[in-house]
Order: C-alpha cells, then sequence, then structure tokens
C-alpha cells in the first residue's frame, strides 16, 4: 500500500481480540479504526440481515393484527409489538408485558419458525463479518473467505463479531434493551412517530369533507377510493369479517 505525506499521520491504535477455547486463550490483533472500512461495509451487507428482520417481523404484525383474540387496533402498534416480541428471538433482553405474553403463547408456532429463519440469516450476518474483519484488517488475509470462518472456533468468531460491532457503533457506550428497540424501529422504518395533534390523512382519494377526520387507513389493507376510511372500531370487526 502507498505511503500517504502525512503532516500529522494518524495515531495507529490496535485492540487484542481473545476468546477461550478449549480451556485456553487464544488471541488475535486488528487495527481499530472508530468506524468500518468501506470494503467491510460492502461485504458485511447489513442490508440483507435487516431485510430478514423486516420481512418476519411484518409477518408476525400481521399475524398479530388478524388474530380472532386481537387485542391491537392499529398497524403501527402491532408491528412495534412484533419488533418486541421478535427482539426477544435475536438475544436482546426485553421485559414482556403480560399482553405480549399472551401474544407470544398465541403465536408460539409462528414465532418458533420465525426463530429458524433469524437464526439462519444471523449466522450468515454473523461469517460475513467476521470474514470482513479478517480479510480488511489483518495482513497476509486478503484472501480470507467465509468457509475459513466457518472454521473458527464459535467463541473467537463472536469476539470478533462483538469487536466489529463497537468499530459500526463508534465505541459508544452500550444501549440499553430499550434504546435498541427504538434503534431497530427507526433502522426498519417500520413506524413513523404519531402525530395525535393532527387526524391522520387518508390514503387515496377523498370524496367527502369528513374523510379526512374518519381516522387513519391501515397500510397493508386495500385502499377502497370509492368509501371513506372506516373507523378504529369499525376496521377491526371488518378485518376480522374478511380474514374470517
Amino acid at each position: 500500500m502507498p505511503q500517504l505525506p502525512f503532516v500529522v499521520a494518524p495515531k495507529r491504535e490496535t485492540r487484542t481480540i481473545s476468546a477461550t477455547v478449549n480451556g485456553e486463550v487464544c488471541s488475535l490483533e486488528f487495527p481499530v479504526f472508530g468506524s468500518l472500512l468501506a470494503g467491510e461495509e460492502i461485504a458485511i451487507r447489513e442490508h440483507e440481515y435487516q431485510a430478514v428482520v423486516t420481512r418476519e417481523s411484518s409477518r408476525l404484525a400481521d399475524a398479530i393484527l388478524y388474530s380472532d383474540s386481537n387485542e391491537v387496533c392499529f398497524e403501527g402498534e402491532a408491528q412495534r409489538l412484533a419488533i418486541r416480541i421478535l427482539s426477544t428471538r435475536l438475544g436482546i433482553p426485553v421485559p414482556l408485558e403480560p399482553t405480549e405474553q399472551r401474544i407470544m403463547l398465541q403465536q408460539c408456532d409462528l414465532i418458533a419458525e420465525m426463530t429458524i429463519t433469524l437464526g439462519k440469516a444471523h449466522r450468515q450476518q454473523v461469517l460475513r463479518t467476521v470474514t470482513a474483519a479478517i480479510a480488511h484488517r489483518l495482513p497476509g488475509c486478503k484472501a480470507w473467505t467465509e468457509a475459513d470462518s466457518s472454521e473458527l472456533p464459535e467463541p473467537l468468531q463472536t469476539a470478533i463479531y462483538n469487536f466489529i460491532g463497537d468499530e459500526q457503533n463508534g465505541h459508544q457506550p452500550a444501549k440499553s434493551p430499550e434504546e435498541l428497540i427504538e434503534g431497530m424501529v427507526e433502522t426498519l422504518g417500520k413506524l413513523a412517530p404519531q402525530d395525535n395533534s393532527a387526524p391522520p390523512q387518508p390514503i387515496g382519494p377523498q370524496h367527502s369533507g369528513d374523510a379526512a377526520d374518519s381516522g387513519p387507513l391501515l397500510l397493508s389493507s386495500a385502499a377502497n377510493d370509492s368509501h371513506p376510511s372506516p373507523s378504529p372500531t369499525s376496521r377491526k370487526r371488518s378485518r376480522k369479517v374478511s380474514a374470517g
């Protein structure tokens, strides 16, 4: 690599990443940059993992919304509940409320299926991340592959993955579970803050002056241009009838 003519060169900092394998500590020394390298960001393909989480959270939100024992009227509320419940499957220690625990029991088969899907996606994300870190940060390892990473002991994989997570976050203090949840909601783009001070605008053309005051239209329902948006109560009833 060519040497740049720095007036003041950046300070080189390293971190020793260690893990205990078979009762012995193994270590690798990684350079610290305080962020991801461009090549790492491309190789990790975070968007692929987020797409899986988005899809699965949407599936669970629909299941919650269309359930016969539905306790939720609005899509936004169902999405938030889905993200909170699935976060427990991602290892985030979220204390679930009684309503969330009931939903978890009602949707246990679907959540078990999603747990397998999310586990596979997370496993692929770990391998991509570990491979990118080794290939871009360790000398003589440019040809390192995901197959090579899969041969590393899992504790070492986890240690490298966590280090790159710290780099990605700029080594900021660890976030609380609730902050992680809000970060997931924002990242996935699933929820927009509700402004209760103004009536929500319906989707589609308005054919009467009362349409804007009739309540929010659920994004997952088909828009009917010939009628104004139903109220939350009538919408909940009509969803159950159409689902049945």
